[in-house]
């Protein structure tokens, strides 16, 4: 039996683990850049996103995490799914499906424009399953970032 629901602040560690779990799977734990304090802090101290869980057997084996967006040009906010993760002995039992059903349930209980998220290119399963659900892929934009040196350097541009 699985259950998701809202995470809690007990669920921290397992939560943790599991997004440690996703960053290997995309071959990108040389990215994990957080301590356990900040991310217990940006999500239930400052509220920065929101996580849902996935339990069997009293064991956390996914998770959600999303926030809120807006649209100018919706004129409302929108839901961002920022990660989606299954374990990998529990994928195909329509876990990852029920994570997006309800985050589309808000959306709509909400009144809420949209819910985006993004896919690494050569995740041809993930890619499917989404495609599957109805989802497009959205070509005409560029996904830009700042961060590190370059973000202090552009904080560092503005003039009194």
């Amino acid at each position: 039996m699985y259950k998701i629901r809202p995470a809690k602040k007990d669920d921290i560690k397992d939560i943790i683990n599991l997004v440690k779990e996703l960053a290997e799977y995309e071959k990108m734990s040389d990215r994990i850049k957080f301590s356990d304090e900040l991310f217990q802090n940006s999500i239930f101290e400052k509220k920065y996103a929101h996580i849902l869980v996935c339990q069997h057997s009293e064991k956390i084996i996914g998770y959600a995490i999303y926030f809120y967006t807006f649209s100018s040009f919706l004129g409302r906010a929108g839901i961002y799914l920022e990660d989606l993760y299954v374990q990998p002995k529990f994928r195909g039992n329509g876990i990852g499906k029920q994570f997006l059903a309800i985050l589309a349930k808000k959306c709509i209980d909400e009144g809420l424009g949209r819910l985006e998220w993004e896919c690494l290119t050569w995740n041809e399963p993930s890619l499917e399953f989404y495609y599957k659900l109805g989802a497009k892929n959205r070509d005409e934009f560029f996904h830009l970032r700042l961060d590190g040196k370059e973000l202090e350097n552009l904080a560092n541009f503005i003039k009194d």
